[in-house]
Formats: structure tokens, C-alpha cells, sequence
């Protein structure tokens, strides 16, 4: 009988045959989790593999599994930007739609509307925040996440995924140009490390700090665009703004 690591390692490979016949046989490995919690669909959403997330529903995958920092297959298609996955999660009802997760999928119409009506859905997001708040799966203690920021949190995601135009709604509706993420990095950070050219620029214009050194690593943005392989952005973002 095939084990949780197996299809786990299967999905990894990116072999969906072997993913198939195994939830064929054995339709509870849907819900199969390895380090960290994460099931088949967080690595669907990793890899934006909308066939690997298909099959893995279609045997039954619980669709509001959390991760160990409380992330379910939704959120972390959202932090990914992987946009073929959270529609079919969002098609087979997946919940947990909100700012956030809009901002980081890119969906500006929705963005907006969620702002309109002040809905932030802080309310529906049980997030394990006192763990998290020990630094113990990355989120430094001032980061949007932990400081109970919805906005902050939604811009951080925008702006790591290049969804410059979401990025200035939500600045415009109060987000801090300088909010923080994971490892304490700021938007300028994770936009820079993605390659987002357009979104560092709209950054640096209104007044995010290229000097800032994120928590986890004590880095500049620039040495994150350079950890990313983008020279060009990491010499832009040595110059003065």
C-alpha cells in the first residue's frame, strides 16, 4: 500500500499518472500531508498544477486543510500567484476569499470591491498568530500578518506577485508602503526578488526604502534582486530613488 510520502514525492516529481493510480486505489491519500501540513494541494498551488489539483479534488481533497502556519490550498495559491489553481479551488468552493487572497491572485475588480464595502475579512482568518508571533515559522513581529494588517498583509502579496495597479488601490486605501512579510521583508523585498520591475519603480516613487534590511537574512532590496537573478533591478536599486 502506498504511504502519505509516496504520492507526496510523486506529485513533487510532477508524475500524475503515478498520482492518478494511487488515488485510485487509495482515495484518502488526497488528504495525505508532509512536512509543514502541506497536502496535495498546496503542492498543486506551488506549481500552479491545475491537473495535479484536479485530481486530488476529484478524490475527495479537503480544500480547507492548513499548512502548520495555517495556511489552507487557497492562501497559498494566493502568496504564489498561482491563478489556474485558486479559480478551480474557488470553482469547487474553496473559502477564505478576501482581500488577501484577491490582492496576491492579481483581482483587481475584486480588490476594489472588497475595499468599498471595508471588508477586509480579518474575521475569517484563524491564523495560529501567537505562534507565529515567536518568529517560529518566519513572520518577524512586525510584520502585517502578525499585527493583525489586512491591508499591509494584501500589499506585500500584491506587490511579490507584480500586480502594480492592485498594489496602488491599497496603498491609496491606507497600506503602508513599507509593510512587511515573511522573513520581515518589506514590499520592495519580495517585489525585487520576483523580478517586478514596474512594481520596484512605482515603490521607489513613493517613498519605499531600498535600505531597509529584512529580519531573516539582514539584506538590502537589492541584494534580493540579486538573489533572484535580476543584476539590472539590483543595480537600479543601489542608485538613489
Amino acid at each position: 500500500m502506498a504511504e502519505p510520502s509516496d504520492i507526496l514525492e510523486a506529485a513533487k516529481a510532477g508524475d500524475l499518472e503515478t498520482v492518478g493510480a494511487m488515488l485510485r486505489a487509495t482515495p484518502a491519500l488526497a488528504n495525505a500531508d508532509g512536512p509543514y501540513r502541506r497536502t496535495l494541494l498546496h503542492e498543486a498551488a506551488e506549481r500552479d498544477d491545475l491537473s495535479l489539483a484536479q485530481l486530488a479534488i476529484e478524490a475527495g481533497a479537503d480544500l480547507e486543510r492548513e499548512t502548520e502556519w495555517g495556511d489552507t490550498p487557497l492562501e497559498w495559491a494566493a502568496l504564489i500567484g498561482a491563478v489556474r489553481v485558486a479559480q478551480c479551488l474557488l470553482d469547487h468552493g474553496a473559502k477564505r476569499f478576501d482581500l488577501v487572497t484577491a490582492a496576491g491572485l492579481g483581482r483587481l475588480s475584486d480588490v476594489r470591491q472588497f475595499l468599498a464595502l471595508g471588508d477586509t475579512g480579518e474575521h475569517d482568518r484563524p491564523r495560529s498568530r501567537q505562534a507565529d508571533a515567536a518568529g517560529s515559522h518566519g513572520w518577524a513581529r512586525d510584520s502585517a500578518r502578525l499585527r493583525g494588517d489586512p491591508l499591509g498583509d494584501a500589499f506585500v502579496l500584491a506587490c511579490r506577485n507584480g500586480h502594480t495597479e492592485v498594489a496602488k488601490s491599497l496603498h491609496a486605501a491606507g497600506a503602508a508602503i513599507d509593510a512587511k512579510g515573511y522573513f520581515g521583508a518589506t514590499a520592495l523585498h519580495w517585489a525585487a526578488i520576483h523580478g517586478h520591475t514596474e512594481t520596484v519603480e512605482w515603490l521607489l516613487s513613493h517613498g519605499a526604502d531600498p535600505n531597509t534590511h529584512d529580519a531573516r537574512f539582514d539584506a538590502a532590496a537589492d541584494s534580493w534582486a540579486r538573489e533572484g537573478g535580476h543584476t539590472t533591478l539590483a543595480a537600479r536599486l543601489t542608485q538613489n530613488p
